[in-house]
């Protein structure tokens, strides 16, 4: 709901959301020799009938929004905008567990996130606009120990401010112009138990031991805390050749801390199968970025070209370093690391109208990721990507629209090769798992339409049905964190009706 005048406003909004998702049982394993065995084999290892009924493992996730904002404008001034917002995230974890446990979460997690910000836009300037903000972040992560396992994510409190400036200025019709200047704090305080072998596994003692606060034996009572400092950089022009194509460059300095999952993660991360180890010797990423767009707007094509390059100090990422074996089951292991990277890449839209009735968009991505103090790919970098769509629309008809959409990603041959050898108790063996062979380049089709009703002059109907992967297609995606278990996502049919009022 809201009110809104020229001069002053308020909009409220309110939203809950409650999922129950399923967890693909083929990936949560019992022995290391069959989880071996799953990741070389083209078919998952567990294959039931088709049902709608969700059992263990899933989760149970709930999603609480308020929000508020309120803005006013000033004659001498400008127009101050204030907005509160509150979210609630309640996510539980069920494992396949037997006995009293059996309906019992393995993660109870809630995260409580309160924000404030507010920013004041100064546009009593011929050629030039000027942004001034502040904003103020309150986050509180609880980890319910009743679970009885040990928590992925400790209970911490997060709060960051942020302060920043803006200035837009218009030269000429030709060049315009913007540069904005950012400080960040940030500040996290962990209340986290660690196992007494993995602390010194991990070699933590000589580096954190003034965060121990109880020493139980076999595990540590501990009180990380850290303070983040980071400055951050952006200049960008926009120069017009012609009233039909625009040059635009971006220059972006900008740092990044390291989030409270890349340090402290400690157990099974049960929707991606995989047990993660975060690092507390993690420090902030410093990224320089430069970017160089063209855009041309004609009367039937419409061009756009991204190119970047990005080099980034620290980089944090994720890597497989070997297998587990807990009372949930065999796993396999990923940890943070750091390192020196170049990303570069190149993203390219076109729409072309044939008629009025016919017209084409065309995309195209590709990303180039190094790990240059390895000198060996990066992990994780996103195959090339290309996407047509072939639209009609009447609007005679009711605004009728047909997309049809065909989607080709590659192969992904730039990739690190982080296989790792294992023991097989059953056979006495070690085995190589291969972790890193990325799957096959594949195609898909897709297939939307929708109508839009005018039920009076303030009030519509908007009717949409779209099928995606239209043949049913195998395929699996590098991206996709189940990939070594099973195919993607087969044919789904989705059914949207919105009514606007």
């Amino acid at each position: 709901m809201g009110y809104q005048k020229f001069e002053y406003g308020f909009e409220a909004n309110l939203s809950y959301i409650d999922n129950t998702m399923g967890i693909l049982s083929a990936s949560h394993i019992g022995n290391v020799g069959d989880l071996v065995n799953a990741i070389d084999n083209e078919e998952p290892r567990i294959i039931n009938d088709f049902s709608y009924t969700i059992n263990s493992p899933k989760q149970e996730v709930s999603h609480l929004l308020g929000k508020i904002n309120f803005y006013k404008r000033f004659s001498a001034l400008g127009k101050l905008s204030i907005q509160y917002d509150y979210q609630n995230n309640h996510r539980f974890e069920f494992d396949k567990r037997i006995g009293d446990d059996r309906d019992k979460p393995a993660v109870d997690l809630e995260l409580i996130t309160q924000n404030l910000k507010s920013d004041l836009m100064i546009d009593k300037f011929d050629n030039s606009t000027i942004y001034l903000g502040v904003t103020g972040k309150y986050q509180e992560n609880i980890a319910n120990p009743e679970t009885g396992v040990r928590r992925l994510i400790p209970d911490y409190e997060k709060m960051d401010v942020s302060i920043y400036g803006i200035w837009n200025t218009t030269f000429n019709h030709k060049l315009k112009t913007d540069f904005g200047v950012r400080y960040d704090y940030n500040f996290i305080d962990a209340q986290k138990y660690y196992k007494t072998s993995r602390w010194e596994e991990r070699g933590y003692s000589g580096d954190f031991s003034d965060f121990i606060v109880d020493d139980l034996g076999t595990q540590l009572l501990t009180n990380p805390t850290f303070t983040y400092h980071n400055i951050s950089l952006s200049a960008g022009l926009i120069y017009s050749v012609n009233k039909n194509n625009d040059l635009i460059f971006n220059y972006g300095l900008s740092s990044r801390p390291p989030n409270p999952s890349e340090l402290f993660s400690d157990g099974l991360h049960h929707s991606a199968a995989r047990i993660e180890l975060g690092d507390l010797r993690l420090t902030k990423e410093i990224s320089n970025r430069v970017g160089l767009s063209y855009q041309l707007e004609a009367n039937k094509i419409n061009l756009s070209v991204d190119t970047f390059i990005n080099q980034i100090n620290d980089f944090i990422y994720l890597k497989p370093t070997g297998t587990q074996t807990t009372i949930r089951g065999a796993f396999p292991v990923w940890e943070y690391f750091k390192t020196n990277a170049l990303l570069a890449g190149i993203d390219t839209s076109i729409d072309y109208q044939f008629t009025e009735l016919w017209s084409l968009n065309s995309k195209f991505s590709y990303v180039y990721g190094q790990n240059t103090e390895e000198d060996i790919p990066l992990i994780d970098i996103p195959a090339l990507k290309l996407n047509n769509a072939l639209n009609y629309r009447l609007k005679n008809w009711n605004h009728l629209n047909v997309r049809l959409a065909h989607e080709w990603v590659g192969r992904q041959n730039r990739y690190p090769n982080y296989n790792f050898e294992t023991y097989i108790p059953t056979t006495g063996e070690y085995v190589e798992v291969d972790i890193s062979t990325p799957p096959n380049a594949f195609q898909l089709i897709h297939l939307f339409g929708d109508v839009t009703f005018l039920l009076n002059q303030k009030s519509t109907l908007n009717l949409m049905i779209g099928i995606t992967n239209l043949f049913n297609t195998n395929y699996r995606e590098y991206l996709n964190r189940l990939r070594y278990y099973a195919d993607d996502t087969g044919r789904n049919i989705t059914i949207q009706i919105k009514f606007n009022y």
